[in-house]
Parts: structure tokens; sequence; C-alpha cells
């Protein structure tokens, strides 16, 4: 009787962990993304609803939750993505180029980076605009992308010191021939992409643990009047901002390049 008992609660342990580990194996996309028949021009989220998890929200790799009407992504482990990026996408959009939005504090120390997806088309092609807190390099503000599963870097950045436990308000207006992001209303650089746009929009996290409590996107819509806040203020380059660069993007496996991930 004892050893059925036991053999029981065996399976059900084995049982239990098999659902934990299949929570983080990586749900990589067969396709590039693809809009729905009836797709949006317009998402916006303040994790109110857990149930957005698997429904607007499609986890690609991470461990994601919603708790007290914030999006958390808690468990920075290494995945077989390129750049082992723990990665979600928002379902149901029209392919194209976005605007969007996302409100974000990162919960420990440690080298780690979060941000926007941008033209998300599957794990291997995807623009990343991060905000990276790398204590034993540079703390900064940058845009990488993959094609192909390759890793260009540097395509713009701004280095600056980033807290710990400090919310940050990140922003990327895709306007099809340039991307121009934002850190707190404040633009900081430009980048012109050689590439058409296409895809969705998500967000990333790189070994963090990151809490986020809003998101939105809009599709970008060139006869739209526009007005940006803060267009015209000066970025204080005096303290916290070091550098300001935007140069060709170097592979990251080009023999001379030491970038850190």
């Amino acid at each position: 009787m004892r050893a059925s008992v036991r053999l029981f609660l065996t399976l059900c342990g084995i049982l239990l962990l098999a659902g934990c580990f299949a929570q983080l194996t990586p749900q990589l996309l067969s396709a590039p993304y693809e809009e729905p028949i009836e797709s949006q021009h317009q998402f916006t989220d303040d994790f109110d609803n857990p149930k957005t998890l698997g429904n607007r929200w499609q986890r690609v790799a991470g461990w994601w939750r919603i708790d007290n009407s914030q999006l958390f992504q808690t468990l920075p482990w290494k995945s077989s993505l390129p750049g082992e990026y723990q990665l979600i996408y928002v379902y149901g959009l029209a392919s194209g180029p976005y605007e969007s939005e996302t409100r974000f504090c990162f919960l420990h120390e440690g080298e780690q980076a979060a941000g926007l997806l941008l033209r998300f088309q599957d794990q291997n092609n995807f623009y990343f605009l991060r905000v990276r807190h790398y204590p034993r390099w540079q703390d900064c503000v940058d845009l990488i992308q993959y094609t192909n599963g390759v890793r260009r870097e540097d395509l713009a950045r701004v280095d600056l010191d980033v807290k710990i436990d400090q919310w940050y308000t990140l922003r990327a207006e895709d306007r099809d021939e340039e991307i121009i992001a934002f850190l707190d209303g404040r633009e900081i650089f430009r980048y012109r992409p050689q590439d058409r746009p296409a895809g969705t929009v998500g967000l990333a996290v790189k070994t963090a643990r990151a809490s986020f409590d809003h998101f939105s996107a809009s599709l970008y819509d060139p006869a739209a009047e526009k007005t940006i806040v803060s267009r015209a203020d000066p970025i204080d380059i005096s303290a916290s901002l070091l550098r300001v660069s935007s140069m060709p993007a170097v592979p990251s496996d080009h023999p001379g390049a030491e970038v850190p991930n």
C-alpha cells in the first residue's frame, strides 16, 4: 500500500515538473508573423486582465505573468533564442510600422536589458529598442536588429545611467523610413532602417527581472498630425548622458567586434 502511495506521489511530482518546464519551453514561430483577417490598428494594455496572456499577448519565450495590474518577467533563464531573450508579442495587429510605448522598471541588480520589440516577424527577425543596465560596461539605450538570426549592434545608442526600482517610459515611433526613440518624453536618437516595415510589436527582456505596467501601440499614419511633447527641449548631456552615437552596424561575429551581449 505504501509503495503504491509513493509511486502515485512520484508520478504526480513528475507531471507537475513537466508542466513547469512546459511553461519554460520557447514557443518558436514556425512562420513569419501574419496579420489576422480582422486585424486591428491599435492596442493598449494596463495589465488589469490576466486573460490577455495567451490571447492578445503571445509568448515566444520566458516566464510571464500578470499580477496586481503589472506584467512580470521574473525568471532570467537561458533560452534557445538568439541572444537569449525572453519575448512576448501582440497578436491581432495589422502588419506594419507602429508607434509603441511601455513603462517598466528593473527589480534587481545585475546585467540586464528590457524594452520594445519592433517589426517582430519571428524569433530570428526583429528590432529591439532596449534599456540596458550593465554595471561592468556602460548603461545605455540602444537599438539592435536580428536578421535571419544574425545580430547587428549599435544601430543607434545613447549612454546614460540606469537605476534599479525606477520607472522608465520607453517609446518608439516607427515612421516607415525612420525609427525615433524616446526616453521619459525626450527624443534620444533616430535611425533610418534599410528594410520595409512588417510584423508586429511586443516586449522583450534579457536576463532581467522586470515589471511593466503599461503598453500601447498604434499603426503609424503619415497623414495624421502629431505633436510630440518636449521635442524641442534639449537633452542634458552633462550628468547622466555621456555619448550619443549613430554608426554603421557591425555584425556581432565580426573579427574585430568586442561588443557585450
